[in-house]
């Protein structure tokens, strides 16, 4: 079994918590991609610390209502 697959496997079995903690931590690691503005990093990184929070987010519901009209 290839080391990522191994990896992937031994996350999976952690308690959601722990999972939600490596994967922020994983992403956090990644470099924004070169379409991605400063701005927009700024945004993502502000989202993504309020979602490590529990803090709510835009219902996805509401978010798609608001996109098709």
């Amino acid at each position: 079994m290839e080391p990522a697959a191994k990896l992937l496997e031994l996350a999976l079995r952690l308690p959601e918590d722990e999972r939600e903690d490596l994967a922020a931590k994983l992403l956090d690691s990644l470099e924004p991609s070169s379409g991605v503005s400063i701005d927009d990093a700024v945004e993502l990184e502000k989202r993504a610390s309020e979602a490590r929070r529990g803090e709510p987010g835009v219902d996805w519901n509401d978010l798609k209502e608001q996109l098709e009209r």
